[in-house]
């Protein structure tokens, strides 16, 4: 009578699993057959580090991903990189996207200036139109590569070369001959001068004697005539001393020039073996740059410690704590549960169970006796309380916007199990079928699995059946149909992060007090 309820109770929770699904398989198909947001494109010269799933960001935050990058169909030799971006962001015919390093092994991402409405253009404004579905993105930004700049530095440098040589004559040839020829023609006129006025001041004197008996106006004329000289002769000399000064000043300038000239010669010179030994591969330098090897060895390097690194730094962490009510049996199940993403569609699930019916190990004895036709067999299930485990690789395939499936395999429980996971309406409904457990059983554990997310994606309702095919319990009361309802409280990385700071907050004022 109990086999033909569960029967009944089976059938039933079948039917109504199938149903549901139904019911959203049909809701999901007809309501995410679009994507969300749209797609926009634009070239760029090089596409190295740029990925599917890469961040499109604007000033910091995510607004989109970029969906597929192919060249250009139209034969520009040019990376065609098509971008989603998320509902509700609005770009602008003068939006510019650049291409940007998030780390120092490669890895870049894309940053979008959206643009804006309305631009100034020749002094006016002009209305800027909104970008739809398809439109390309023309202002595009690049980093310049390392190669076209040593190649841009290469050109300059015999230019820079041509031109200090040319300094150089102007400053040791002309320019020192003038100045040199200036101080001379100094000296000379300062002789002339200084001359003549001696001249002039023996005549004052003659003309002062022969004056003395002369009217005193006349007297008076001539000491103003004698003052004035004294004053020319003062401001001769002091002039003469001044220019003297200056021109000794002038040619001490001219040598630190021509000095500072042959150091920075000498200097480019040492450049220009530098260079010359770098590009014929001498040294080590020279055979980096000159090694298509070693250049490729360190670009696969760099690209796997990339990878690595930025496996490492995508990684999420999901942790979730679950207890589960059999209602046939009046046990709770609990679940210490903790999932690795390194991407978004692969994962690592780990699981300490705590299982009411406990680890169960099948013996079986054989005995043999010579007055006995045929050997006895004894069966013997051992159940040990002790916590089960469970090491999962799993992986999705998204198919819409609002639904994806997923596969796990692995360890389930301490024993091998497979699983297929229905994702739908953005992750807030899971559905799940594990197969496991068929050691100590007649048929697997079949374990069949719904959890709504009922608070964001932090707290699930849980409900399903466990142990389907299996009505009778195994040898050692092991196996049982069952049907279960419980809760799940999941933490994502922010949630853990808020929990330490608080955490770490409240016990650094309890430890001050």
């Amino acid at each position: 009578m109990r086999r033909s309820w569960a029967s009944v109770t089976v059938g039933s929770l079948v039917v109504l699993v199938a149903a549901i699904s139904y019911i959203l398989l049909r809701n999901v198909s007809e309501s995410g057959s679009a994507q969300e947001g749209y797609s926009v494109w634009a070239l760029f010269h090089d596409a190295s580090g740029l990925f599917e799933k890469s961040r499109v960001m604007t000033a910091g935050i995510s607004i989109g991903h970029i969906e597929k990058r192919e060249l250009d169909p139209k034969g520009t030799a040019r990376a065609k990189i098509t971008i989603r971006i998320n509902p509700g962001i609005k770009l602008y015919e003068n939006a510019v996207v650049a291409k940007k390093s998030a780390s120092l092994l490669g890895e870049f991402y894309l940053e979008i200036d959206p643009g804006s409405e309305v631009k100034e253009v020749d002094g006016r404004p002009k209305k800027m139109r909104q970008l739809v579905d398809g439109d390309e993105l023309k202002n595009v930004i690049e980093p310049i590569a390392f190669g076209d700049m040593m190649a841009s530095i290469g050109t300059l440098i015999p230019v820079m070369r041509e031109i200090l040589i040319d300094v150089r004559r102007l400053t040791s040839g002309p320019i020192s001959d003038i100045a040199n020829q200036v101080n001379d023609l100094i000296a000379r006129n300062s002789e002339v001068l200084e001359s003549l006025l001696n001249r002039v001041d023996h005549i004052a004197a003659n003309i002062e004697g022969v004056t003395t008996t002369e009217a005193d106006d006349v007297k008076q004329s001539i000491k103003n005539v004698r003052e004035i000289t004294e004053s020319i002769k003062s401001l001769v000399g002091t002039t003469h001393e001044q220019i003297a000064k200056t021109g000794e000043g002038a040619r001490g300038s001219l040598d630190k020039l021509q000095s500072t000239i042959e150091n920075l010669d000498k200097t480019m010179k040492n450049m220009e073996t530098v260079t010359s030994r770098l590009e014929k591969g001498e040294g080590t330098a020279g055979r980096l740059l000159a090694d298509d090897t070693i250049a490729r060895n360190v670009e696969e390097i760099t690209e796997d410690a990339g990878g690595f690194v930025r496996s490492i730094t995508r990684l999420q962490t999901i942790v979730g704590l679950r207890t589960e009510y059999n209602f046939l049996t009046s046990t709770f199940k609990n679940y210490l549960a903790i999932t690795l993403m390194p991407r978004p569609d692969k994962f690592y699930l780990i699981e300490l169970v705590e299982d009411p019916r406990g680890y169960r190990t099948k013996t079986v004895t054989v005995t043999n006796s010579s007055s006995q036709l045929a050997p006895e067999s004894e069966t013997r299930v051992t159940l040990t309380e002790q916590l089960r485990f469970t090491l999962q690789f799993g992986k999705r395939i998204g198919l819409s916007p609002n639904m994806s499936i997923g596969g796990r395999f692995g360890i389930k429980e301490s024993t091998g199990g497979i699983a297929g996971d229905l994702y739908l309406f953005r992750d807030r409904l899971l559905l799940s079928v594990d197969v496991f457990d068929a050691k100590a059983n007649r048929y697997p554990r079949i374990k069949a699995t719904m959890q709504y997310a009922i608070w964001q994606r932090n707290l699930f309702l849980v409900a399903g059946a466990d142990d389907m095919a299996n009505y009778v319990r195994a040898p050692g009361g092991g196996a049982l149909f069952d049907y279960f309802a419980g809760a799940q409280l999941v933490f994502n990385d922010e949630d853990l992060r808020s929990l330490l700071l608080f955490g770490g907050g409240a016990a650094a004022g309890a430890a001050s007090k």
